[in-house]
């Protein structure tokens, strides 16, 4: 009877596991009139009272128009890849932040990761490899761990970099109580072909809340410096652009964006657009003005 309390009871922590993830912020839109003209707003996006503060790095807006999704961003989008590719990424709509998710699923084989490129790599030419919870750097890596958050770290001494790359990364804790893999909250710092990079892990799992889906934010410490940043069959402009009166790393809980077009023609006089928001990579609650 006590076993079966105690297995209830750890059954009841796992199932209703409340991730740290994501933000209990509301986003309010109100649309626009357009035309057939190629900068039109859109829409106004502000949040609901008692909000908080969400990193652009963290952030994707998206819009859809015509069955064809855009990215809004202060300045370009991903090129969408293959979906059944080990490695995808999506730019956030900070326009230099990239959301990397790696499929660590199997056991007899290692999934890698180039961060300059924002690609798969192979066994010769990768940043981190990953199997399951194991993730290896490169030898062509030199790294650092810092305790600040990825919006805070901004530059690092190249001299205080480690070579060491034959261990494991610990990235994670382990809630025994929950049964779940908890990535630290740090930041890695990765110098790799003459570029600094910072890096974060974000989650174990996916939108499914499957394991071994391990996601990452990386960008370069000098943001015009990411060599993927430059390649057209990855990024390209966003015809969605970003209108802020803030320059600021954050949406602040208080400020209000427009979302305009950036010369093309996305909706004429009578279009329908589905938006939506993630923070994180988990969906954010929204509620259309009238």
């Amino acid at each position: 009877m006590a076993a079966t309390i105690i297995a209830g009871a750890w059954t009841y922590l796992v199932v209703s596991y409340d991730s740290p993830l994501g933000t209990d912020n509301v986003v309010v839109i109100e649309q626009t009139s357009t035309s057939n003209g190629s900068n039109d707003v859109l829409a106004t996006l502000s949040f609901q009272d008692g909000a908080e503060d969400l990193d652009w790095a963290s952030t994707l807006i998206e819009i859809e128009i015509n069955e064809q999704s855009y990215t809004c961003s202060f300045g370009s989008q991903s090129v969408d890849g293959a979906s059944n590719a080990k490695v995808n990424s999506r730019l956030s709509s900070d326009g230099v932040t990239f959301s990397t998710t790696i499929d660590a699923t199997s056991e007899e084989a290692f999934a890698y990761f180039s961060v300059p490129l924002q690609r798969e790599g192979n066994e010769t030419s990768y940043t981190l490899r990953a199997s399951k919870n194991d993730v290896y750097l490169s030898e062509s890596v030199q790294w650092a761990y810092v305790a600040e958050s990825f919006q805070e770290v901004t530059s690092f001494n190249e001299s205080e970099l480690s070579n060491l790359t034959e261990d494991r990364l610990d990235w994670y804790t382990y809630d025994f109580s929950a049964h779940r893999v908890i990535p630290n909250e740090g930041t890695y710092i990765l110098h790799q072909n003459e570029t600094m990079y910072k890096m974060q892990f974000v989650s174990y799992y996916n939108e499914d809340d499957e394991s071994r889906h391990i996601s990452v934010l990386t960008s370069a410490l000098t943001p015009q410096d990411h060599p993927a940043l430059q390649d057209p069959t990855l990024v390209i402009p966003s015809p969605c652009l970003i209108e802020s009166s803030e320059n600021s790393a954050y949406w602040n809980a208080t400020q209000n964006i427009i979302l305009r077009e950036q010369d093309v023609n996305l909706c004429g006089d009578d279009c329908t657009i589905a938006f939506s928001i993630s923070y994180e990579m988990v969906a954010v609650e929204i509620e259309y003005k009238n």
